[in-house]
């Protein structure tokens, strides 16, 4: 039996060379006469207290609160993916100084730590989950903070509050392999429906377990270790995805074309700099406006 979505991909050669177009590296300047929108996103990924603990992707608490203290000071304004979606349709406005908070893999942290420095600021977030984690952490009763990750009633409790945002960060993709498999990425010589359907049945389960414990929808594809294929792009569209988060370290220059929304690029914020320090390095501190 022919699948449906296999069908309408149509030509396999035809969609790479549309995704290779798309996943180009974003533009460093607009297009001339076009302004465009300079949104800075952040990525964090876990919070611990214990400073023997810090490394790339791990800083104290009461970093992430000076982060956030000091991007407010200078007048930036966190918005979400649905805020930045409903933008791109020419359905809402944007602050002049946007900045997205992203944290990816759903550690337990965040339900400990982040969200309540978010409540105290009324800052929202966007929080990419692996459902297999939150499967494994739903079912044990072995947790700490140290390596746990997020339950499911915590997802829920989450996306109640109105503040977070959960997106999509694979069901079992978070993941190296001996075979090759390295994220979301297709690996090498492996035939593209193959890899296409691999994808497409991995992505819909945490499709169906956010919808069915959360009631979230979500609109964004969120790449484990931002290892990109570009045969993924058709799939991501086909699901209804209207956006995808990288790892490039890159202010995103946005002109309302929903294509630049597929190659979002992201800062990470390792422990020894703060946002401060990324943003001067990046051009944005100082700036008055996200407009250019």
């Amino acid at each position: 039996m022919t699948h449906p979505a296999r069908t309408r991909r149509g030509a396999v050669t035809l969609a790479a060379l549309l995704a290779v177009f798309l996943l180009r590296p974003a533009p460093t300047t607009p297009v001339e006469g076009t302004p465009a929108v300079r949104l800075p996103i952040l990525m964090y990924h876990h919070l611990l207290k214990d400073a023997s603990r810090h490394n790339p992707y791990t800083i104290a608490p009461a970093d992430f609160a000076a982060d956030l203290d000091w991007l407010l000071s200078e007048g930036y304004q966190p918005i979400t993916m649905a805020e930045l979606l409903r933008w791109s349709r020419g359905e809402g406005s944007l602050p002049l100084k946007p900045v997205m908070i992203t944290f990816d893999d759903g550690y337990e942290s965040f339900y400990e730590y982040a969200w309540p420095i978010l409540r105290e600021r009324n800052c929202p977030a966007v929080f990419s989950v692996i459902g297999r984690e939150a499967d494994r952490y739903t079912e044990q009763e072995d947790h700490h903070i140290s390596y746990s990750h997020c339950s499911w009633p915590q997802l829920q409790e989450l996306a109640a509050s109105g503040l977070v945002e959960l997106q999509n960060h694979s069901y079992d993709l978070h993941t190296y392999e001996q075979s090759g498999q390295q994220g979301a990425k297709r690996v090498a010589g492996e035939p593209v429906e193959r890899y296409q359907g691999r994808l497409e049945e991995d992505v819909g389960r945490m499709q169906r377990l956010l919808r069915d414990w959360c009631g979230a929808e979500a609109t964004t594809f969120t790449y484990p270790f931002g290892s990109i294929s570009p045969e993924a792009l058709p799939v991501l569209q086909e699901m209804g995805f209207s956006a995808a988060l990288t790892c490039r370290g890159q202010v995103n220059l946005l002109t309302g074309d929903p294509a630049e929304l597929y190659t979002l690029g992201r800062f990470n914020r390792p422990a020894g700099k703060t946002a401060r320090q990324i943003f001067e390095e990046a051009g944005l501190a100082g700036e008055e406006s996200g407009v250019k």
